[in-house]
């Protein structure tokens, strides 16, 4: 276990990642944490400061100067602004004389150069030669290298009690097996849920959820460094979930519980971030990049993939747009947005133009496989629909899979099924599709025509609103049209899909004139998704990131807004 921390740490980057654990491991030391990492404000060579004891010791002042990797001979003196040297210079010339808190100035202070890898054997001496010169009586310094780091977190945020032997079985079982992504994230869900097994009160339960953030980190960590993400998303996503689940009632955004589950989303938005910019975005303006990368000769190989990587890319997207609609409300622009406000536009568009593009380079994802891809389709289609620079290209988009679904159906081809797994989509190619009791069979529920004609009548597409009421009267009378919507058990299962919830609204209208008033009317009397936890405490996208990952339909509440201006 050591050794998989320590490479954990080396792996680790100095900004916002070995300076994000640090202050949750010396909390869970029992220092008192004064000084953290803060972007944009100087603290004169101090990263991360605290005060307390470590081990027997008399309590002191640790002054940290982070460095990300090993120390080498360009990271300890080299011509760079992050050099170590003259940060620790700055230390002693400029923070501790005028700085440091005046009830600490009595106190020793240690001032710790703390890096995740090893000092480099050629600067071994100049590194010591300068503790020895500039210790004095009151100011020492030690090294906090990946070794001590990885014992520190193995002692206190690891340790038996809190993280057994077999919790950290699972664990290496799940690094062990990156190259198998459903295997290796199946062990860590497997981890998540014994950490979380016992957490009750408040402080438990922060306790665990920094645990598994922990164990998520040298998860992504080991996953970056293998090129290969996707063990580190599914684990991820799942992590979020459960942690909300067992935090939502503690929730106030100010205590330890509060902290320790915005810590855990920082971390899903970090892998999330990851995979978007390193395997999607790159490649979505080349014509069939995406289909090409998935290495199959089969059609259904190609087709399940490139909907759940739309449904990802519409999820990332809504957590965007989520934090832009968050910081126009609390700081409005006037004459111009805030510097976060336009980043986090700009990402936004990055988000939604991958999307455009994605979808034009691969015409595959005009032809759903499974009925279920609606959910993906919702996520992307909910997203796209608060940007109305985007209607030209959602309008065809929605008029060429409307087409397809419909052409597919009549030709017998592989026209939307209710199956789900690979195989029987396999078997579904290769079925007499002109057996009439087959066919019915497998069509005989849907929510991806309800779907359909919903975003049909939202866009005014009065052509392809005719086809689909047409099409559902002719073909479809066996069909069980219908949608989800979230009910008072949802809140209880949404999060952790311990049970199936929810209800249903059959006998959907695809009439294009009554199918916005029927939802608008179901979205009113189903209010149970108004009091969803998610939703009442700022986290709504949680409801959208269950809704992709235990496959339930996106609830048409994040539509109502639309629903009025249509009127």
């Amino acid at each position: 276990m050591k050794l998989i921390l320590k490479q954990y740490l080396a792996s680790l980057r100095e900004r916002q990642e070995l300076d994000a654990v640090l202050p949750d491991l010396l909390s869970n030391m029992g220092m008192n944490v004064f000084i953290s990492p803060t972007r944009g404000v100087k603290e004169y060579g101090v990263d991360i400061a605290a005060v307390g004891r470590v081990n027997t010791q008399e309590e002191k002042v640790y002054l940290f100067s982070v460095k990300s990797g090993n120390l080498t001979r360009e990271t300890w003196n080299g011509n760079t602004d992050q050099a170590l040297r003259p940060s620790l210079d700055e230390i002693q010339d400029s923070f501790i004389p005028s700085r440091l808190p005046p009830e600490h100035r009595e106190k020793k202070i240690v001032i710790c150069l703390c890096f995740g890898g090893d000092v480099n054997s050629g600067i071994r001496q100049e590194v010591s030669g300068y503790e020895q010169r500039n210790t004095r009586d009151n100011i020492s310094f030690e090294e906090w290298n990946g070794d001590k780091l990885s014992e520190l977190i193995q002692q206190y945020l690891l340790k038996e009690e809190l993280l057994p032997s077999s919790s950290q079985s699972l664990l290496r079982k799940s690094l062990a097996l990156l190259e198998e992504p459903e295997s290796s994230s199946k062990h860590f869900s497997l981890l998540i849920d014994e950490v979380l097994s016992n957490a009750t009160d408040a402080d438990s339960i922060a306790s665990s959820i920094t645990r598994i953030n922990v164990c998520l980190w040298v998860l992504f960590s080991w996953c970056r460094d293998g090129e290969n993400l996707e063990a580190a998303y599914l684990s991820s996503e799942r992590a979020l979930l459960l942690a909300w689940d067992k935090v939502k009632e503690h929730y106030t955004g100010r205590n330890k519980p509060s902290k320790s589950f915005d810590s855990i989303l920082d971390t899903y938005q970090k892998i999330t971030d990851c995979y978007v910019d390193r395997c999607l975005i790159p490649y979505v303006d080349l014509k069939y990049a995406l289909s090409h990368a998935v290495h199959s000769p089969c059609s259904i190989d190609v087709n399940i993939k490139l909907f759940d990587v739309l449904g990802r890319l519409a999820v990332k997207g809504h957590w965007i747009l989520d934090s832009l609609c968050k910081s126009y409300a609390e700081k409005p622009p006037t004459e111009r947005e805030s510097e976060e406000q336009e980043k986090l536009r700009l990402r936004l568009r990055d988000l939604t133009s991958a999307i455009n593009l994605m979808t034009v380079n691969n015409p595959m994802l005009l032809s759903p496989y499974k009925d279920s891809q609606a959910i993906d389709l919702g996520l992307a289609l909910t997203l796209l629909s608060n940007n109305s620079e985007l209607d030209d290209f959602v309008q065809s988009w929605l008029s060429a899979v409307v087409d397809r679904c419909i052409f597919t159906f009549e030709c017998n081809s592989m026209y939307p099924t209710v199956h789900n797994s690979y195989e029987k989509l396999l078997e579904h190619r290769n079925k007499d599709k002109t057996n009439d009791n087959y066919k019915n069979k497998v069509t005989e529920a849907s929510i991806l025509y309800p779907l359909l004609a919903v975003f049909c009548s939202l866009y005014k597409l009065d052509s392809a609103s005719q086809d689909l009421e047409r099409f559902a009267k002719d073909r479809l009378t066996h069909s069980t049209l219908q949608y989800w919507y979230p009910n008072q058990s949802s809140e209880q299962d949404m999060y952790s899909n311990s049970s199936t919830h929810g209800s249903a609204s059959t006998d959907f209208p695809m009439n294009a004139n009554a199918v916005l008033e029927h939802i608008k009317q179901e979205c009113v009397n189903s209010d149970s998704f108004k009091s969803m936890s998610a939703v009442t405490k700022g986290k709504a996208p949680l409801v959208l990131t269950a809704c992709r990952c235990y496959r339930y339909p996106v609830p048409f509440h994040y539509l109502e807004v639309f629903f009025n201006e249509s009127e």
